[in-house]
């Protein structure tokens, strides 16, 4: 493999003398990091795909791909500042790790998406898949209507098995930390999913920058509330960086090195997008795009460049099917209910795919289209590569104008528009705004940007753009794959985001491509104008203050001051508290009090799948009161008496007054619209429980008090 990179901005240099092992190691810990943690997500997606998820699979198979790629991916970087660099990464992602790890989140009850990723994933641990069988729940459900085998979205019933929502990637892969440390492992894993994708980052801002400049985006983005807040519960944007942004970094070797190996390896991990996210075509087309624009620049011979670009989207083609697929096995009503977004998606990804495909079939000698670029870029020389960089300039501050005149707003007519427009309207009202419930918010997403990025860097990543897109057309090769990899998903989702608008929820839309674009682009700015001072010394200071304000800006946002919103100032919770603390605890309690029986959930859908998953007995959910009639009939049903759990006391005739069995409160990050989240919510849970009688009565149990007392 060639050195990381050729550019004056990388600082490439020869190697200042023999340097020990350890110097080597050390240079190349950031690409094994990323290495060793992209096998083991592909393994386990790839074999939770196929129902094959053990540990006897996965991690064999994760050392084979690990192997099989080491010598290709993972070498020392021979600048003679690179293994000072690489000492401070690991221990700078050693420290962080921890610290994340001690407030990872206790996502155990579902009221979002890390609920029911965190609860498949501990079903992993001990299952070869997400599939859930229902254990009797269809028909015990069977006996009364509006009692159900599953639980609304989240769990779906297909035949006799209950499947989770959504791509089974991450799961599959937060479940190996469950095999080293049970469910400790499992809420710790997406920490350390988060920590590689700073690597990962690195290793692509040293295609570009001097080892030490290269840590600056990744201190950055470590430091953001987003990628702290995200990493620390159980969702999938990190993984789904960690996959764009090696993709991004191996295609840009493979260009470069002329190394078919890598080249395809960055079309098989970009196309992995889909085994996470529903939405992974609209990235995944942008590194193909960007692939075959590096590849029409490139010096290498042309029948090498056309061979390489068809199998490159090819590769990423079977893979990304290879995703829609596996979530069509494995939650069939979730791509059935989202399949205008998923269809939407592939059409995308179609279009990039023809125009790539066509363009590359037209490379041969007669019609050498694979000039088109080199010839643009001759036809608009220095100057009029500037222009082109000066328009990218100005659609991003378009994107940055849009608040001073526009107000986005959806409609009111479809049952999805409907509910979104029900839920702005609360979080409206519960922070004291004006109701207006068909609002968006999508004029805001470059604002939303600024809240975790502050606008100093976005101004910087604006540039740093610019500086990209002249690159691209001045130099080729690589640059094609970083501007297009980032610039045209971001631009898609700055313009329509399609998510509801509170935050950190919304900055999801950004985590993968977007804001490890950014910080990049902003570093690769900053260090640019520090290249246009006038004399050493300034230039030597100029990176320094570079570097420091790359690590106190995103600390700033830490605090939010914001006069005339309640309250005006407050630190960021999604640092500062462990999300969903005491759920955990609560779940331990409710599964020693239900001791493995069937359970009645009375009342609420929150607690279906952790009670399913975290006690391992089967769930049906009353939406109504279940006769005594239909409670006595389910003994039968289960051969054994079930206990009820419910907040519901008046739903039941209880046999004496029923006492709280599990008391607990559970606390998280609060809804925000338009700031990152300063509040926190805290839910009391008050659980009833007791056993079915013969005669349909419920015998409640003991209260932690009275078990005391009888001591």
């Amino acid at each position: 493999m060639l050195p990381p990179s050729t550019e004056v901005d990388a600082g490439s240099a020869p190697r200042s003398g023999p340097r020990s092992r350890l110097q080597d190691a050390l240079s190349a810990a950031p690409s094994a990091i990323v290495l060793v943690t992209v096998a083991i997500a592909t393994s386990a997606g790839l074999l939770v795909s196929i129902g094959q998820h053990r540990w006897w699979t996965v991690l064999p198979l994760a050392v084979a791909l690990a192997a099989a790629m080491w010598r290709h991916v993972v070498s020392a970087d021979p600048h003679p500042r690179a293994p000072l660099a690489g000492a401070l990464l690991v221990g700078g992602l050693l420290a962080w790790t921890i610290v994340n790890i001690v407030f990872a989140a206790e996502y155990l009850i579902v009221l979002r998406d890390p609920g029911f990723l965190t609860l498949s994933g501990m079903w992993l641990v001990d299952h070869a898949s997400t599939d859930i069988p229902a254990s009797g729940a269809v028909q015990a459900a069977a006996l009364q209507a509006n009692l159900i085998p599953d639980a609304s979205q989240a769990w779906n019933l297909l035949g006799d098995v209950v499947q989770p929502q959504g791509a089974k990637m991450l799961p599959a892969t937060i479940a190996v930390g469950g095999w080293v440390a049970g469910t400790t492992g499992v809420l710790a894993a997406n920490v350390v999913v988060g920590a590689s994708g700073l690597s990962a980052i690195y290793l692509l801002a040293r295609r570009v920058l001097s080892p030490m400049a290269a840590l600056a985006p990744a201190a950055m983005m470590a430091l953001t509330v987003a990628h702290i807040g995200l990493s620390r519960a159980p969702y999938t944007e990190p993984l789904t960086l960690l996959l764009v942004v090696a993709s991004m970094l191996w295609t840009w070797q493979g260009v470069t090195s002329r190394s078919r190996l890598l080249l395809l390896s960055g079309a098989f991990v970009s196309g992995l997008t889909t085994f996470v996210r529903i939405d992974g075509a609209l990235i995944a087309v942008g590194v193909l795009l960007g692939a075959v624009a590096a590849l029409s620049t490139s010096d290498a011979p042309r029948r090498w460049r056309t061979t390489s670009a068809l199998l490159f989207a090819a590769v990423q083609t079977v893979t990304l099917a290879g995703g829609y697929l596996s979530l069509h096995r494995w939650s069939q009503a979730y791509l059935d209910r989202l399949s205008g977004e998923a269809i939407g998606a592939i059409a995308v990804f179609a279009a990039g795919l023809a125009v790539s495909v066509v363009w590359a079939a037209c490379w041969g000698s007669r019609l050498r289209a694979d000039r088109v670029i080199p010839a643009i870029s001759a036809r608009l020389g220095q100057r009029g590569s500037l222009w082109a960089s000066g328009l990218v300039v100005a659609v991003l501050l378009f994107m940055v104008s849009r608040p001073w005149w526009m107000i986005a707003r959806r409609g009111t007519e479809s049952s999805d528009d409907k509910f979104a427009n029900g839920v702005i309207q609360q979080f409206q009202e519960s922070a004291g705004f004006a109701v207006d419930p068909t609002r968006t918010y999508a004029e805001n997403t470059m604002t939303w940007i600024s809240y975790y990025l502050t606008w100093p860097i976005v101004v910087l990543a604006i540039l740093g753009f610019a500086i990209i897109t002249y690159r691209a057309l001045r130099r080729g090769q690589g640059w094609w794959v970083l501007l297009a990899s980032v610039l045209p998903s971001t631009l898609l989702y700055l313009w329509r985001p399609s998510i509801i608008p509170d935050q950190i929820w919304a900055i999801r839309r950004f985590e993968p491509s977007t804001l490890p674009g950014f910080v990049i682009a902003a570093a690769i700015a900053a260090w640019w104008l520090t290249q246009r001072l006038a004399s050493a010394a300034r230039r030597h200071k100029g990176r320094r203050v570079a570097a420091i304000a790359f690590i106190v800006l995103p600390l700033t946002t830490w605090v939010s001051i914001v006069p005339g919103m309640d309250p005006v100032a407050g630190v960021a919770v999604n640092v500062f508290m462990k999300e969903m603390d005491g759920a955990r605890a609560q779940v331990d309690d409710l599964c020693a009090a239900i001791d493995g029986r069937p359970v009645v959930l009375a009342g609420t859908s929150s607690h279906f799948g952790t009670i399913r998953v975290g006690c391992d007995v089967p769930v049906v959910l009353a939406l109504v009161e279940p006769t005594p009639e239909t409670l006595a009939k389910m003994i039968d049903v289960f051969g054994e008496a079930p206990v009820v759990v419910t907040r519901e006391q008046d739903w039941f005739d209880w046999t004496t007054e029923p006492g709280t069995v599990v008391d607990s409160t559970v606390t998280h990050s609060g809804y925000s619209l338009q700031r990152i989240p300063v509040t926190y919510i805290t839910r009391h849970y008050a659980w009833r429980i007791g056993v079915v009688n013969t005669d349909g009565t419920v015998t409640p149990l003991a209260t932690t008090g009275e078990v005391a007392s009888a001591g």
